[in-house]
């Protein structure tokens, strides 16, 4: 089989956020653990590069900034696949001025960008102010509509260190339930949750510990339901710990048949919502406030 080249890949590197949105697809919103480290992704992702590259690789999370290998991540991802753009980090914005290195790792010579998410309105001038600190005294600014990555503001300086921001303070609900004593899924007619997914619509492919899954949701429910039991049959947890993701043992034998029906539906969609309603992002109180974490000025 020829190499696959993925237009984008997400490389999903924690599931630890210091937000509370409520509705997040990745499920962030609760305490939910775990990283994948760099020493052990590394060698896994040199395999992979022998058999796709990508185009577009995204880093995100959970909120990446918050993994203690993430200048590692950044470099080394940007090694393994050196061939299209630069890396995209995906960040909330809120830790931007506390990790050491950062700043040498978004190179624009190696075409890495920081991208920001701003989930709740009232946080933006904060985080801009930590912005313009991290960039220092030459950063411009602008709120260019035709900026051809689409971000709402733009931030450079005259290292060509380059900041996008977005806002995104809307969220769809999520394919969590929660109940009186716990957490459940829905029960969807899942041709008709497939039709709505957002994951489909914008190719939103996931390489999670090493697979790669067609959607975050496949990829994290087996992961929160070992931490947090879904209120669910054996049947449904059995079809949910079932999905078959991508792997580098399984790539040669089904790699051309996985990839050729990547968008299309599977058992698993059940588990999301029919429909979709977007409503502005709510927080929970199960975290201490972000604006309380030192700064590395």
């Amino acid at each position: 089989m020829s190499k696959y080249v993925f237009d984008r890949l997400e490389f999903y590197i924690t599931n630890v956020c210091n937000l509370t949105c409520n509705g997040c697809n990745r499920y962030n919103n609760y305490k939910f653990s775990g990283f994948w480290p760099w020493a052990e992704a590394e060698p896994v992702l040199r395999a992979w590069a022998e058999k796709i590259d990508v185009k577009h690789p995204v880093i995100l999370g959970g909120e990446p900034l918050l993994h203690p290998d993430i200048v590692q991540w950044i470099n080394g991802l940007r090694e393994i696949f050196p061939n299209y753009s630069g890396v995209q980090v995906q960040s909330n914005g809120t830790r931007i001025d506390c990790v050491r290195g950062l700043d040498q790792a978004l190179d624009p010579q190696q075409g890495n960008w920081l991208g920001i998410s701003l989930h709740n309105p009232d946080d933006r001038d904060e985080i801009f102010t930590r912005v313009r600190n991290f960039l220092g005294p030459t950063v411009t600014e602008s709120q260019n509509k035709d900026d051809p990555i689409g971000s709402d503001y733009q931030f450079i300086n005259n290292n060509n260190i380059k900041i996008h921001a977005w806002m995104s303070n809307k969220f769809v609900q999520s394919n969590i339930i929660e109940t009186p004593t716990g957490y459940t899924l829905y029960q969807s007619n899942p041709t008709q949750a497939h039709e709505i997914c957002t994951f489909r619509r914008f190719k939103n492919y996931h390489m999670i510990r090493g697979k790669i899954y067609k959607c975050g949701p496949a990829a994290l429910m087996p992961e929160f339901d070992l931490q947090y039991p879904f209120e669910i049959s054996a049947e449904d947890r059995q079809l949910i710990h079932s999905y078959n993701a991508l792997s580098l043992d399984n790539y040669d034998s089904t790699g051309a048949e996985w990839l050729a029906n990547i968008d299309n539906e599977i058992p698993q969609c059940k588990f999301c919502p029919e429909q979709y309603e977007y409503k502005p992002i709510t927080f929970s109180d199960r975290k201490k406030p972000w604006k309380k974490e030192p700064k590395l000025l």
